[in-house]
């Protein structure tokens, strides 16, 4: 007799946590919220202000920083690898919208984006925090001239305005790991 398959057992797994969340989730305490990407911004340059920055979260802060910048440049280039397209159309798209209800998003902070190059656990602070800044640069520019979005590799395609929320909001709760709340 062989066991489950590791493939299902992970997707009932993420059936379970979007109907966890569809219910209403778990309450986080102290849990950031950035509406937009203006208040993320400001936010990155709160954290930038710093001395030192610690993280409660798996991935350091250089790694969480290139991470979030790694997403937002992903949302114009193409991520590397999609969830199946039945994913993308379902569940994922029913994640995106719930994120988009609630305002925050909930994931695994220590996941790295499919298919992405691995990040280096440590590194020049300043060079992650200017990567980032690009990156919501070339996002922002992007949006305002109406150019072309990659498809996320698990919400699908999304407008210019719902990409801009949930890259606030996965900034949000990777910023919230590094003691900004």
């Amino acid at each position: 007799m062989r066991g489950p398959n590791p493939s299902r057992r992970r997707l009932l797994k993420q059936g379970v946590l979007l109907g966890v969340a569809a219910a209403g989730g778990p309450a986080l305490a102290g849990e950031l919220r950035l509406a937009d990407l203006p208040a993320a911004r400001a936010a990155i340059r709160q954290l930038q202000a710093r001395s030192t920055l610690q993280s409660s979260a798996g991935m350091s802060p250089y790694r969480t920083l290139v991470h979030c910048a790694q997403s937002i440049e992903y949302s114009l280039s193409g991520y590397p690898q999609l969830k199946p397209r039945w994913f993308r159309a379902s569940l994922g798209r029913s994640a995106a919208q719930y994120f988009l209800w609630r305002g925050a998003m909930q994931h695994d902070l220590d996941a790295p984006l499919p298919g992405a190059p691995a990040i280096a656990p440590d590194g020049a602070l300043s060079e992650a925090f200017a990567r980032l800044h690009r990156a919501l640069d070339a996002f922002e520019q992007a949006a305002a001239h109406g150019r072309p979005l990659a498809e996320h590799f698990a919400y699908g395609p999304l407008p210019a305005d719902q990409y801009a929320r949930l890259h606030a909001y996965h900034l949000a709760e990777h910023l919230g790991s590094l003691g900004l709340a």
